[in-house]
């Protein structure tokens, strides 16, 4: 997909699922409960274990799948040329890093930057980014400082990045959001630890039905998906 086509994507699917674990058996699992109950946008963080082998893997398992596999926590140009070499087509930083931002508009990749405040959020948007995302969006306020920040600057997409509870999903996409992300929301320490993939597939499926609800009630189409 080219990089306008994910933003399309992350703009309906409204969900990215992020994967952050101790293993890369661990991780592989909570990647496959995700794509098996239809989250189709899955994060893989550079903190990870084996963190690119598992990217490589999951982007061959799914490239048929219309699953976007994403890199996280990326720090640097090398992480994301790793990530992009083993499939990645999407990458994702906690902070702005310009140099990462023009490697990923040179490679056709979508460019997720973290931001808090309206003059970092400006900054990394006129630096080229794709999406802001608001991190830590729970300890700055959450829905409401988001709804509040996007009065002066709505032209601005922005994903609320984690932690976001289940019961949290309305209220950033209400507030403006395009997208949330979901990590341990999903993958509960305590359901990794004693390997409840199911019930993990389970927690990711109520989060997509919460999405598919959404979508049948009639709501003015977001500005950044045409």
């Amino acid at each position: 997909m080219s990089r306008k086509e994910i933003l399309t994507k992350v703009c309906t699917e409204q969900i990215v699922g992020v994967v952050r674990e101790e293993t890369l058996e661990a991780a592989a699992a909570v990647a496959e409960a995700y794509a098996a109950n239809g989250v189709k946008i899955i994060e893989i963080t550079m903190t990870t274990p084996d963190a690119i082998e598992l990217i490589g893997t999951l982007a061959k398992r799914h490239a048929e799948h219309n699953i976007i596999i994403a890199a996280g926590t990326v720090r640097s140009t090398n992480d994301a040329a790793r990530a992009r070499r083993a499939g990645a087509q999407m990458i994702v930083s906690p902070h702005t890093d310009l140099a990462v931002i023009d490697y990923a508009a040179e490679n056709d990749l979508l460019v997720v930057a973290g931001a808090v405040t309206s003059t970092e959020i400006i900054h990394a948007w006129d630096a080229g980014c794709d999406i802001v995302k608001i991190f830590p969006a729970q300890f700055f306020g959450g829905p409401d400082y988001i709804r509040a920040v996007r009065g002066p600057i709505r032209d601005i997409p922005m994903l609320a990045g984690g932690p976001v509870p289940l019961d949290m999903i309305d209220s950033y996409l209400d507030a403006g959001c395009v997208a949330v992300n979901l990590g341990a929301s999903l993958a509960v320490p305590e359901l990794v630890t004693t390997r409840q993939w199911e019930e993990i597939g389970r927690r990711a499926m109520l989060a997509t039905s919460i999405i598919q609800s959404r979508k049948s009630v009639a709501r003015p189409d977001s500005p950044y998906v045409h």
